[in-house]
């Protein structure tokens, strides 16, 4: 089976039976592909690579991270990497991987590899350990339909 998720808030969006002969990540429709780097010879160019194998490993688990192969293709993935940092946002799929045991295909735990130290600071590197330590602890939250309410009782009815 393979299973869509929203990529702001995790809720199910497509649930469909594994076709076969075909990849659990292709059997969706319109799903965006990491773009390839301008350079794979740079230190960027190889992050973006890995990001890609990354999302592919990911995507083969059953959750698509579209927000972060959209961010990958408009600013790059080192650029992608240090504006979630600036702005304080973890990608949804962070905590859904740690829940599953998967911490080392997260963004969070690839930042803090010392191949990429060039890449990063030592504040960035920090702040992503934090993070992928934060995710460890995020509760999983239930969704649940709403409870109808009730019309209050009239006298006499």
């Amino acid at each position: 089976m393979t299973l869509t998720y929203c990529g702001s808030c995790g809720w199910t969006l497509h649930l469909a039976p594994v076709q076969a002969g075909v990849p659990a990540g292709h059997a969706l429709r319109g799903q965006e592909e990491v773009a390839a780097p301008a350079d794979e010879q740079t230190l960027e160019g190889q992050f973006q690579l890995r990001c890609r194998d990354l999302i592919s490993e990911i995507r083969s688990l059953g959750f698509d991270p579209n927000v972060w192969v959209a961010m990958i293709n408009n600013l790059g993935a080192a650029g992608a990497a240090r504006k979630l940092l600036a702005d304080h946002h973890m990608l949804v799929v962070t905590p859904w991987l740690v829940r599953r045991g998967r911490p080392e295909l997260t963004l969070e735990h690839e930042i803090g590899q010392p191949r990429w130290a060039e890449l990063f600071t030592d504040d960035e590197r920090a702040d992503a350990a934090r993070r992928l330590a934060r995710a460890a602890k995020t509760p999983h939250r239930r969704r649940r339909w709403p409870r109808a309410r009730r019309a209050p009782r009239r006298p006499g009815f």
